[in-house]
């Protein structure tokens, strides 16, 4: 109970901080621009992005002094990695030293956290919100354009294919592919952090230059009329936000010792799911307002700012050990859950019409002319409902097949 409670006020808190931080920086003139791109588009990923940096610092504090890091040579301190040792010691049954557990047991947690979160957004998330515009709106669907799909689905899904190549144990798979047992368990370095790190500046940027005109027109919060007093909520919420991560990541490695239960999958089945409510309320508010591509752009930006900045920030502080089920399951279903709405998509009408073609030989001529009449770039409430059955599936079969991190 606590646990949740905390993870809850993590995300109330966020929304706090939000708030008060774009007040104040409008009190002070600073350009809607600046706002949307920094206040705003962080703002849904802040309990990810907490969660991980206080799991980092937890994991450097327990390996020892940091004063260690700073007699590192820059090779060794960009690629340090200690998730092979470590494996090797639990699968011949060693007992684990409390840094090397709280280094495993964090790095599943908010890794599992991150990807988990990306995949409800991806599935539960958008089926709801399309189902929520047919019911708000009186919307059939969610129109893609040819444009928004290449401009900004595609890096979400180019995202999840660069964190995936990151976190695989190259060497751990070409020796099962040569006979020998399947490792695919790898860290995400320093090195692999700071990568990540430059390609969410570098996508901030290409957003800053090809859409400031749009992002201007976003915000609707009025400057504070008091910005010394919000800053100062906004600054105290941010040391309650560090707080409430604390708690969370304490209760789970009580969890994960009481209950046998893996980090990840907990960071999976409850911090993915609750850190994914501000985009679904965000993107919900949106269709409300009538700002269709706002409340898109929410869902996409979080899946590409999680991966990018989030676990990005985190490996640069400490490292991660990269469980193996994200490997095996939860990053391979991240980018086929991404990938299968661009295809179905792109080929609905192809799709319809083959369909259609038993349907009237069936005598089903009403549902064939509805398959005909199946539109490209469409997501319908059908394929909503399919999005949404995806997620319980995928639940269904990291349960019952992916419970441990790091043993085969």
């Amino acid at each position: 109970m606590i646990g949740l409670l905390s993870i809850i006020f993590l995300v109330y808190a966020a929304d706090v901080v939000v708030e008060k931080m774009q007040a104040v920086a409008k009190a002070y003139g600073i350009s809607e621009v600046f706002i949307a791109m920094t206040i705003v588009s962080l703002g849904t990923s802040l309990p990810e992005i907490l969660l991980h940096i206080v799991a980092s610092f937890k994991i450097l504090l327990s390996s020892g002094p940091l004063l260690e890091l700073l007699n590192m040579d820059i090779t060794s301190f960009l690629l340090e990695s200690h998730t092979e040792a470590i494996r090797q010691l639990i699968e011949t049954g060693a007992s684990l030293s409390p840094s090397e557990s709280v280094y495993m047991q964090q790095s599943g947690t908010v890794l599992g956290a991150s990807i988990g979160s990306d995949v409800v957004q991806e599935t539960l998330v958008i089926g709801l919100v399309i189902i929520s515009s047919a019911v708000l709106a009186g919307r059939k669907g969610f129109r893609f354009t040819r444009k928004f799909l290449i401009r900004d689905y595609a890096p979400m899904v180019g995202t999840t294919f660069i964190l995936m190549f990151l976190a695989l144990n190259w060497k751990g798979l070409l020796t099962f592919l040569t006979g020998g047992s399947l490792n695919v368990s790898g860290t995400l370095t320093r090195l692999d952090g700071l990568i990540l790190v430059a390609l969410f500046l570098a996508y901030m940027y290409y957003q800053y230059t090809t859409r400031d005109e749009k992002l201007a027109q976003q915000g609707d919060m009025k400057p504070s009329k008091r910005p010394l007093i919000d800053l100062s909520v906004g600054l105290g919420m941010m040391l309650l936000l560090i707080g409430s991560a604390d708690i969370f990541l304490r209760v789970v490695e009580v969890a994960i010792a009481e209950t046998g239960l893996s980090g990840s999958m907990i960071g999976v089945a409850t911090v993915g799911v609750v850190s994914a409510f501000p985009e679904m309320i965000t993107a919900i508010t949106g269709l409300r307002q009538g700002s269709e591509g706002l409340s898109l752009g929410t869902l996409i930006g979080s899946n590409i700012t999680n991966p990018l900045l989030a676990i990005g920030s985190g490996a640069v502080i400490s490292t991660y050990a990269v469980p193996r089920p994200l490997v095996l399951w939860d990053l391979p279903m991240e980018i086929l859950f991404a990938g299968l709405p661009v295809v179905y998509m792109f080929f609905k009408e192809d799709i319809g019409r083959i369909l259609a073609k038993p349907a009237r030989k069936a005598g089903m001529t009403a549902t064939a002319e509805k398959l005909e009449g199946m539109e490209n770039k469409v997501l319908s409430v059908a394929g909503a409902v399919f999005l949404i059955l995806l997620y319980f599936m995928y639940l269904y079969v990291r349960f019952t097949y992916f419970q441990y991190d790091f043993v085969n």
